[in-house]
C-alpha cells in the first residue's frame, strides 16, 4: 500500500460517521434492494427502497439530498443511511416543541382503525383514541378525511408511540373563547341567549363562547316539576345576569327578575273577602296550597273545609274565599265556608224560582183548559 493511500484511509478513519447524524448524498445508482450513494464526497452508502424521499417525491441519478446514518460501516465499508428518517425526525422536533408549549395542530383522519383513527402528520403515524374524539353529527363511517384539531397526549421517539387528543383540544378552545366572552358581559346585563341543554337543577344558555347558568328557582315564580317543563333546547330565553366569577368563568343569570315579583303587586289584583279560583298544586296534613298565579299560593287550612264537604283533589280547580293577605310575610288564607254557605243559598233561591215556575204554569194551563171547555159547550148550544 503507498504511503499516500495509507494516509487517505487514515484520515478517513478519523472521519466516521456518527449515528443518527445528518449527511449530504449524491444519487450514484439504483440497487435490487435500494439505492447507491456517495456521502460527503467521502464515504460510499446504500439507501433501502421507500427512504429516499416521501410524500411522492421524485428523485434522479445526480440528485443532492439530506439523510440520517442508520448504521455502519458494513465490511464493504459502507453505510446505511434514509431520507425518510431524516425527516421523520423533524417532524418528531417539531411535535416535540408544540407538547411542551401545549400547542394543538390540524389533522385529517385517514383510518378508523380498532380502539380510534389513524392519522399521520407529515408522513409519520399517529394515533388518537375513541375515548378522545368528540365529532357530534359526524357519523363512524364518515370520520375519514374529517380534518380536526388535536393535542399531542403523549410522545414516545424511541416506541415510536404519538397519541392524540381532540376533546382536550376542543376544551381548551372552549376555555379561550369562555375567557374573551366573560369580559364583555357585566352584572345586571340582559341578554338572549339559546338554551343549550336541560338539567335538574337548572338550564344552561350559550353566552357567545360561554355557557350560562339559569338555577332552577331562578327560571319561574311558579311551581314545575322540571326545567324542561318551562323551556326547551334551542328556545331562546331573555335573562338578567346576576352574579359574574370571572376566576372560574361562571355566569348566573335570571329570568324571573325581569318578570318582577307578583307579590308587589298583590293588594291590587286581590282583595279579603273576595272569591279566587286556582289549581290545587299540593297537599299536607294541615291543608291544601291552591295556586292563584305564577308565584302566588294560598293555603286552604283543613279547619276552612267543612265537615260535610268533600275534600279537593291536587291538580283540581276551584273556587275558594280570600280571607287573609299578608304582603310581608307573603301568606294567603283561603276557605270554602263562605263559598260552602253562597253555594246553598243559590241552590234554594234556585229551588223557589223552580217552584213558582211550575204553580204559575199549572195556573196557566187550568185557564186554558176552562176556556177550552166553554168554547165547546158554545158551539154545541149554536148547533
Amino acid at each position: 500500500m503507498s504511503a499516500t493511500t495509507f494516509e487517505e484511509l487514515k484520515i478517513k478513519s478519523q472521519h466516521k460517521l456518527i449515528k443518527d447524524s445528518e449527511v449530504t448524498c449524491k444519487l450514484l445508482a439504483k440497487l435490487k434492494d435500494g439505492y447507491l450513494v456517495d456521502i460527503n464526497d467521502e464515504w460510499e452508502g446504500t439507501v433501502p427502497n421507500n427512504h429516499l424521499g416521501q410524500n411522492g417525491e421524485e428523485t434522479h441519478i445526480g440528485d443532492l439530498f439530506q439523510a440520517m446514518v442508520i448504521s455502519g460501516p458494513d465490511k464493504s465499508d459502507r453505510y446505511v443511511v434514509s431520507n425518510r428518517t431524516l425527516k421523520e425526525k423533524a417532524v418528531w422536533e417539531k411535535l416535540e416543541k408544540l407538547k411542551a408549549d401545549s400547542h394543538s395542530l390540524k389533522v385529517t383522519i385517514a383510518k378508523v382503525i380498532k380502539g380510534g383513527v389513524e392519522i399521520f402528520i407529515e408522513g409519520v403515524r399517529a394515533f388518537l383514541p375513541g375515548r378522545y374524539i368528540r365529532l357530534p353529527g359526524v357519523s363512524q363511517e364518515n370520520w375519514v378525511n374529517q380534518e380536526i384539531e388535536v393535542l399531542i397526549e403523549e410522545l414516545d421517539y424511541k416506541e415510536k408511540k404519538i397519541i392524540l387528543n381532540q376533546k382536550k383540544a376542543l376544551d381548551v378552545e372552549k376555555q379561550k373563547r369562555a375567557e374573551v366572552a366573560i369580559h364583555r358581559l357585566n352584572e345586571g346585563d340582559i341578554v338572549e341567549a339559546p338554551v343549550l341543554r336541560i338539567a335538574d337543577f337548572g338550564i344552561f344558555v350559550d353566552l357567545g363562547g360561554l355557557d350560562g347558568l339559569v338555577p332552577a328557582s331562578e327560571l319561574s315564580w311558579g311551581r314545575f316539576n322540571h326545567p324542561r317543563d318551562v323551556v326547551k333546547v334551542g328556545q331562546i330565553i331573555q335573562a338578567r345576569i346576576f352574579r359574574i366569577e370571572k376566576e372560574n368563568l361562571r355566569v348566573a343569570l335570571s329570568v324571573k327578575q325581569l318578570l318582577g315579583d307578583p307579590w308587589e303587586q298583590i293588594e291590587n289584583e286581590f282583595q279579603t273577602g273576595t272569591e279566587v279560583t286556582g289549581k290545587v298544586i299540593s297537599s299536607a296534613s294541615f291543608g291544601f296550597f291552591v295556586e292563584l298565579k305564577p308565584g302566588v299560593e294560598g293555603l286552604l287550612h283543613i279547619s276552612e273545609i267543612p265537615e260535610d264537604k268533600e275534600k279537593p283533589k291536587v291538580g283540581s280547580v276551584i273556587t275558594t274565599k280570600l280571607i287573609k293577605i299578608d304582603t310581608e310575610q307573603k301568606k294567603i288564607g283561603l276557605s270554602l265556608r263562605g263559598i260552602e254557605h253562597k253555594q246553598k243559598e243559590q241552590v234554594s233561591e234556585d229551588n223557589q224560582n223552580e217552584t213558582v215556575q211550575v204553580v204559575e204554569s199549572s195556573v196557566l194551563n187550568e185557564q186554558n183548559n176552562s176556556e177550552n171547555n166553554a168554547t165547546e159547550q158554545s158551539a154545541e148550544a149554536q148547533s
